[in-house]
């Protein structure tokens, strides 16, 4: 796992009073394959994540959104980072990546980095010091920045409500335009309800072939009443 680049001059380089840029992280060729917006953006599954975008701003304009789906394995991650990349592509509004599964945390792994700031321990020291900047990564392009697990570092238990709900309020009010939450399941974890709070939109996510409808409905039973606003069907690769 290689090292995300330090940013050059001092320890961190501030971007507003609410959030600091610690490092930058480019995209390892091996992993375009599940980053379509970075690896094929003139291909149908980029195309397929602009409509997307589209259709939330067009229909909901949410500017938090959380993203998860019944049970794991069933695109969440890879529908997380590929809307949160389409957001970002006109360079114009910043825009978050917020890695909320904190049992089974993937981006650090599929991105081949180093986290350099766990946001499971930055969350925990926001209760007690809740006006310290978070520190981001600038991924792929300066707008674009993200707070993810470090797996080697977090002990796996609840997110904590107060916590997450603060968190989100302070960084959807006054650093971006948009944040795109990537949750963990549905179905075994109370975490996503809490997530279902502090959002303004959920977003399904479901592998043709694999994901079942039976827990499709389940789910969206266990997350009643949350604004539910689509489900994103994925081929299975």
């Amino acid at each position: 796992m290689s090292e995300v680049e330090p940013l050059p001059g001092s320890k961190a380089s501030s971007v507003s009073d609410v959030v600091r840029v610690v490092a930058v992280h480019k995209v390892p060729p091996q992993q375009d394959r599940w980053l379509p917006m970075l690896g094929e953006p003139n291909g149908p599954r980029a195309a397929s994540f602009r409509v997307l975008r589209y259709r939330l701003k067009k229909q909901e304009n949410p500017k938090i959104i959380g993203v998860t789906s019944p049970r794991s394995r069933e695109g969440k991650t890879t529908t997380a980072f590929n809307l949160a990349l389409a957001f970002a592509e006109d360079g114009r509004e910043r825009v978050l990546l917020v890695e909320a599964n904190l049992h089974r945390p993937q981006i650090a792994e599929m991105l081949g980095f180093a986290v350099p700031s766990c946001f499971a321990r930055q969350l925990d020291r926001s209760l007690e010091r809740p006006d310290k900047p978070w520190d981001v990564v600038a991924a792929f392009s300066d707008n674009l920045h993200v707070l993810a697990v470090d797996p080697n570092s977090v002990r796996p238990g609840p997110l904590c409500a107060p916590a997450f709900r603060a968190a989100m309020r302070r960084l959807a009010g006054l650093a971006y335009a948009f944040v795109v939450v990537d949750c963990p399941s549905v179905l075994g974890t109370a975490d996503v309800n809490v997530i279902a709070d502090s959002v303004d939109a959920l977003l399904f996510t479901a592998v043709s072939g694999r994901s079942r409808a039976a827990d499709l409905r389940r789910a969206e039973e266990h997350l009643a009443p949350a604004n539910i606003v689509g489900t994103v069907l994925l081929e299975a690769r």
